[in-house]
């Protein structure tokens, strides 16, 4: 017969933490990692439990009940950290659900406060790309090896620190450090748009359709289904110019924010601004300089409903067309130009 653990020390979920973080912390007390403390619960009361990743916005039930046997913490507490029970009108288009980027300033913050780093709930929001309390962007690369962050949490002089899990640096800001000022200008500008995003997001369907046709449409496939560039390449007015490999995830999906880097979200969010003005979002009427744009986005199903206007075939589906963008963006490319062989590099100007 199977015996329930129970974890002799457990620390209490903060306020604004993601699950996944208090689990880190849970694990990281016994010098593990989540997934080994899951093997270790699910061995207790079932087999495949603990291959299980813990879902931030919609967790399982059956997961959350063993955790909280274990920490001896009421399940329906854990439940109403979940980002669906924090949000619940808010669309899951809207949540990120790969790298959570991070604010160094609010780790150095927790050492001053004497308490454990933990990761902030409103760091998996797409629409965040600045940290409201510090005005410095969020960061989703290590400052020491420049890789893709992916956190470990380790016993430092008593607190449980971040590190790099590649290098194993300490993530830090340096005590606050001066920061360029040509950086904290562009994050400050960012913030105020992230700001009317997020109003826009939290407002109902009216302007956050319009607000998400505008976000697909700019990552969407330039000129055809399927190519690797999307729209918004138009904007960059440079012939030529090459989608970056860390982007080309976000072409023609059609929840483009979802899988893109901090930088690529914030530069989404400046293109709307330059396109739209303070509004944001595509009205009844497009400026002149949005309307070339839209006209050379490919017909996808959720911007056409599956049809190509242009000569009523259909469409292949997003999975299809999703995998062909991933083929094309390991395809060589022209040694001057930088471009895909099979791609045209001859945009034409749209800024006056």
């Amino acid at each position: 017969m199977m015996v329930s653990a129970r974890l002799p020390v457990a620390p209490r979920p903060y306020q604004d933490e993601l699950l996944s973080s208090w689990m880190a912390r849970v694990a990281a007390r016994y010098g593990s990692e989540p997934l080994e403390l899951m093997v270790y619960l699910a061995g207790q009361g079932g087999r495949d439990a603990g291959a299980r990743q813990v879902d931030d916005v919609a967790p399982d039930m059956g997961l959350l009940r063993q955790w909280a046997k274990a920490c001896r913490i009421d399940p329906e507490r854990l439940h109403r950290r979940s980002l669906a029970a924090r949000y619940p009108d808010r669309p899951r288009d809207w949540f990120l659900t790969e790298t959570v980027p991070v604010c160094l300033a609010c780790f150095d913050a927790d050492v001053v406060a004497g308490r454990d780093a933990y990761l902030r709930v409103n760091w998996r929001l797409a629409e965040q790309v600045v940290c409201p309390e510090h005005r410095t962007m969020l960061l989703d690369r290590c400052p020491a090896c420049r890789g893709r962050l992916r956190l470990s949490l380790r016993m430092l002089n008593g607190l449980l620190r971040p590190f790099c899990r590649k290098c194993g640096a300490v993530l830090t800001g340096r005590g606050g450090e001066t920061e360029d000022p040509l950086k904290a200008d562009f994050a400050a500008g960012v913030l105020e748009l992230q700001r009317q995003i997020n109003g826009i997001v939290r407002g109902g369907p009216g302007r956050l359709d319009r607000l998400e046709r505008g976000i697909r449409t700019l990552w969407a496939p330039l000129d055809r289904d399927g190519a690797a560039r999307p729209v918004l390449a138009l904007w960059y007015d440079e012939p030529g110019w090459n989608c970056p490999f860390e982007a080309r995830a976000a072409v023609g999906r059609s929840a483009p924010l979802q899988h893109l880097s901090v930088s690529w979200r914030a530069l989404t969010l400046v293109i709307l601004h330059d396109l739209f003005g303070a509004d944001l979002v595509p009205g009844a009427v497009l400026p002149e300089v949005a309307l070339v744009l839209f006209q050379r986005a490919a017909p996808l199903p959720w911007l056409t409903d599956g049809r190509d206007l242009r000569n009523g075939k259909g469409k292949r589906t997003i999975d299809a067309g999703a995998e062909r963008v991933h083929r094309l963006s390991k395809r060589p490319v022209h040694r001057l130009n930088g471009n895909f062989l099979d791609e045209r590099g001859d945009f034409g100007r749209i800024h006056p």
